[in-house]
């Protein structure tokens, strides 16, 4: 009998999707490193998963908004305190400030592209030295395509999902499997007091990216029928959704 014990790196842990994924691993029996801004919200989460389903939970402050932040030095303190790690969700992310302004195009692209992917490469670099590994990529369909809502966050979440199918390529024969998760509307903060059908609820959306992640997907939405919803905005011709107020 194995009796091995897995690992997984939850990157972004504090958010909504995040706490509910921290919850089915650790039913699952998983070790956790907890991975997020707010190191007191941490610290209470990981008091909360320890007592209730007696799993090993590790913490660490992460904010891909300083200016000194390094994905090296973030790197490294997740090697020296939680060695093997085999599962890494990232789930970091910003949608920013409304107001499209050089300033804020700066920090939204920094947090939801440029940080996340070069941890997404040491990461992925690492378990390639191990022959194994799964890493899911939380980008979203806003990157599907540019909307004037959200054209700064939808842009950086399209980096990153070409990035992830990137590294997929890469490191496919070097057995690590990085799948990419577009998410619609969750039952999250942003979603607070919506009415609508096609709001996820978060445990729901969290068990579908685990199970779709154990499968070794390589694309995933969430809920399923955002492929769809977005495959019909895909081909609504340019000359035509540029007209729309979106």
């Amino acid at each position: 009998m194995n009796n091995t014990i897995r690992k997984a790196l939850i990157i972004g842990a504090t958010s909504s999707l995040g706490t509910a994924i921290c919850h089915k691993l650790a039913q699952k029996n998983y070790a956790l490193f907890l991975a997020g801004r707010d190191i007191s919200e941490l610290e209470i989460m990981a008091a909360d998963l320890r007592i209730r389903h007696n799993t090993s939970v590790l913490t660490e402050k992460l904010d891909l908004s300083y200016i000194t932040f390094s994905a090296e030095n973030f790197f490294e303190e997740v090697q020296e305190k939680f060695t093997d790690c085999d599962t890494v969700f990232l789930l970091a992310g910003d949608m920013g400030s409304v107001i499209q302004n050089e300033k804020n195009i700066e920090l939204v692209i920094k947090i939801n592209y440029l940080q996340p992917a070069k941890i997404l490469e040491l990461l992925a670099e690492k378990m390639a030295t191990r022959h194994g590994g799964s890493i899911a990529v939380i980008s979203s369909v806003a990157g599907d395509r540019g909307r004037q809502s959200n054209y700064v966050y939808g842009s950086a979440k399209a980096g990153l999902a070409t990035f992830a199918s990137g590294l997929r390529n890469k490191f496919l024969r070097r057995g690590v499997h990085i799948m990419t998760v577009k998410p619609g509307f969750l039952d999250t903060p942003m979603t607070y007091g919506m009415q609508s059908p096609i709001i996820c609820v978060r445990e729901k959306a969290a068990q579908s990216i685990i199970k779709a992640l154990a499968k070794k997907k390589d694309v995933v939405y969430v809920p399923f029928f955002w492929r769809y919803i977005m495959l019909i905005i895909m081909l609504i011709p340019e000359k035509i959704f540029k007209r729309l107020r979106l």
